[in-house]
């Protein structure tokens, strides 16, 4: 126990002093294509809002923040697959992954035009395979913008204002602890699912539209 509260002290000391940072750089990290693999962006933001919540930071800068990062992040995607990036890494390791999710995501965007963008927040990883698909396309960034501001702040109410109100739930850090831990699983279980449930509708998808998704193909192809 001793050790866990010396490494929440050096936590609370961190976002005491870079805490606006931290949840900048972890939003706009984890919402690009590769980092977002890796990196626990969400995580951050959330560790943001708790802190929020016993007096360290603002909660109105932590979404803000979120909110800019999230989108400056999936911006970044965007641009990468306009210039084409893409293309790069046709040769490496990355080039059947990143082939298999874009090519969902190109399907995804074929059928749901830009409505797409912003219910790809809320489908795992997803978000990230359509923002740099929908660059290689050249769906135009304005449309993509709008879309994307939108769903980024919808996120992250939803993801902060949870994190803040249930730490101020909670009467002690032990508590918290373990009320993010289930959150957290609640949050990957309902991922999951939603994962397998886009899977299947995706499958259906493609084959029932085929030929609609043939345009898209073939500007990517071309890109």
């Amino acid at each position: 126990m001793d050790f866990i509260n010396n490494v929440l002290e050096i936590v609370k000391q961190q976002y005491s002093s870079y805490g606006y940072l931290i949840v900048f750089l972890g939003a706009y990290l984890e919402n690009t294509v590769l980092l977002g693999l890796i990196l626990p962006g969400g995580s951050l933001v959330l560790l943001g809002a708790i802190y929020a919540s016993q007096g360290t930071l603002s909660l109105p800068l932590v979404i803000l923040l979120g909110w800019l990062g999230m989108f400056l992040g999936n911006s970044t995607d965007y641009w990468l697959g306009r210039l084409g990036v893409y293309h790069a890494v046709e040769k490496t390791r990355l080039h059947r992954y990143l082939k298999s999710h874009m090519d969902k995501a190109a399907a995804f965007l074929q059928k749901n035009g830009g409505i797409s963008i912003f219910l790809s927040h809320f489908i795992g990883h997803l978000r990230s395979f359509v923002a740099i698909t929908a660059g290689a396309v050249k769906f135009p960034y304005s449309q993509f913008a709008r879309f994307e501001l939108a769903a980024a702040l919808v996120w992250n109410l939803i993801y902060c204002l949870s994190g803040y109100f249930l730490a101020s739930s909670v009467s002690s850090i032990d508590n918290v602890i373990l009320a993010i831990g289930l959150f957290m699983v609640g949050l990957f279980a309902l991922g999951w699912a939603g994962n397998k449930i886009r899977q299947r509708l995706v499958e259906r998808v493609t084959k029932r539209e085929a030929r609609r998704t043939a345009p898209i193909t073939k500007a990517f192809e071309e890109s």
